[in-house]
């Protein structure tokens, strides 16, 4: 009965993929079809958070600088960079030649106006954390000062002159996130929301905005207007929405979609050892949030209890059948270390706890719950996709065996499963993050108080203070070993429980070329081109 109903929801997904995708190389010029397992959560790269939402901003925006093909920043929009003898003022001189989608340039006004509408309170954009290093970034994002005070202001229309709170090694990868790309103002304060229609949608990347079909597809197409649009072979990128990956596989293998990166454990089995199969490291982690303010998980041994007591490498051979590796600690691998820079952080640093179901019972014990006894039915909120809940369920039945605790599995669509997360109605719930740029900073930062309020609820002052001087000194061995010391105290506490390092395998058809993923997980069809199929 499951085999035929999986056949009918492939023959679906299927079905509904040859309807509205295009060959590549056909009538419409150079197409690509790519799937991604939903529609993005948003188009307004001024409020993006989320590594879907990413995926497509970075095919339609540019910035000040993107990260290049071979993975460290290169200037896009930026035709100058100068930066005084602190370390903290720099000077960008905005490329005359560069303009949005609709031919009209883009400006250094652009950028003031899009930088402070992240940090503008009334916004309430959840990436403002991105925007605190500029100076009174976080000051005004609380209120306290003006938008005048804060650090960005264009001089005339092609300069942009930006003044840090403290001297930032890594701003330049900064500014390769969505949260650093510009907005215009006439059209996002124009009436009715401007990324709901292709006419009022503008762009200033390699593509533009052509089609928008809810819970299909939308349509990209080449931006002539785009700085590097002569570079750029692609006519037609079609981003689907296929939301199995066993239905992406049915695609893939039936040339409907030429990139697919949902893959299942069968995928990766099949096309391992093909030339279609690519392995790219990803700076990102998935981990469970732990709600620090509901019993019994306001003590920190439970918390570390439930995070002991689980078997990472079995889910990720046996349930996920995939090669990622198992995670103890925070900071993923991909991410170098800022003293020995021929090592990787992770392997410089180590392991920072090991699973132990005997100390797991113990730590249960002395919190007042011995064997899992007077525990509450543990709320663990995941997503709805199949793999979110298989693990889930490896999981509550490793923490029914190991603790004797009973967990209830409850799973909700990502449409409404951040607001659950942000109202704190959950016990432990499935999240994730990648990193926007090569600095620890990038993961640890969520784990400071001001932006828990919306997941674990943890606040430490020894974890804030050592994050805050992180971000004011510039020795790396002092740096390097804050992360380290504040890695820990994240662990000890476990106010989060890592599960597994991401790591982006991908199919891509051979007579697509170019595609690449960079370490923040993002796929780039700038570079991409299709070749004639042999």
């Amino acid at each position: 009965m499951k085999k035929w109903l999986l056949f009918f929801t492939l023959l679906a997904a299927v079905a509904l993929i040859s309807a509205c995708s295009s060959q590549s190389g056909g009538s419409d010029g150079k197409t690509v079809v790519y799937a991604l397992p939903g529609e993005p959560e948003t188009l307004d790269p001024t409020l993006n958070v989320y590594s879907r939402s990413s995926v497509v901003l970075q095919n339609l925006f540019r910035g000040l600088y993107t990260i290049g093909p071979e993975g460290i920043p290169v200037p896009s929009l930026a035709a100058e960079t100068t930066v005084d003898e602190t370390g903290t003022k720099y000077t960008f001189k905005i490329d005359p030649d560069a303009k949005w989608s609709d031919g009209e340039s883009v400006t250094a006004h652009d950028f003031e106006y899009s930088w402070k509408r992240v940090l503008n309170p009334d916004v309430a954009s959840g990436a403002a954390f991105d925007l605190y290093y500029l100076k009174n970034g976080l000051a005004y994002n609380e209120g306290n000062v003006s938008a005048d005070e804060v650090g960005v202001k264009a001089v005339d229309e092609h300069t942009l002159e930006v003044e840090l709170e403290n001297p930032t090694t890594y701003f330049l990868n900064l500014l390769c996130a969505t949260s650093y790309y510009p907005v215009r103002k006439d059209v996002v304060e124009g009436e009715g929301n401007w990324t709901s229609s292709t006419d009022t949608y503008l762009s200033t990347g390699p593509f533009t905005l052509e089609e928008i079909k809810p819970k299909e597809k939308y349509v990209l197409k080449k931006n002539p207007n785009y700085l590097n649009a002569d570079n750029v072979k692609l006519d037609t990128l079609e981003i689907v929405f296929i939301e199995a990956p066993e239905a992406e596989l049915a695609a893939y293998m039936n040339g409907e979609i030429d990139v697919a990166d949902n893959l299942s454990a069968e995928a990766m089995q099949q096309y391992k050892d093909s030339s279609e199969y690519t392995v790219a490291p990803r700076i990102g982690t998935y981990y469970f949030d732990v709600n620090t303010t509901v019993e019994p998980f306001d003590d920190p041994r439970v918390r570390k209890a439930f995070g002991m007591a689980m078997n990472r490498q079995q889910i990720v051979e046996n349930v996920m059948q995939s090669t990622e590796r198992p995670a103890f600690g925070f900071v993923p691998y991909g991410m170098p270390h800022g003293v020995e820079q021929n090592k990787e952080y992770r392997d410089v640093v180590g392991p920072l706890f090991e699973e132990n179901i005997e100390e797991a019972r113990k730590l249960l014990a002395e919190a007042g719950y011995p064997n899992g006894e007077g525990m509450p039915e543990i709320d663990f909120l995941t997503m709805a996709s199949q793999r979110d809940k298989d693990i889930a369920q490896a999981i509550q039945s490793m923490w029914k065996e190991n603790l004797g605790v009973e967990v209830s599995i409850r799973t909700m669509e990502s449409k409404v499963y951040w607001d659950e997360l942000e109202n704190g109605n959950f016990a432990i719930a499935r999240d994730g993050w990648t990193g926007d740029y090569l600095d620890p900073m990038t993961n640890l930062t969520l784990f400071e108080s001001i932006n828990t309020a919306d997941d674990s609820r943890w606040v430490n002052k020894e974890y804030d203070a050592l994050m805050e001087e992180n971000r004011a000194i510039t020795d790396q061995e002092k740096r390097m070993a804050n992360y380290a010391k504040a890695e820990q105290i994240l662990m000890d506490e476990m106010s989060v429980i890592p599960l597994y390092f991401y790591e982006d395998s991908y199919l891509v058809k051979p007579h697509v070329k170019g595609v690449t993923k960079n370490y923040i997980g993002h796929t780039y069809f700038e570079y991409a081109d299709v070749v004639d199929k042999e």
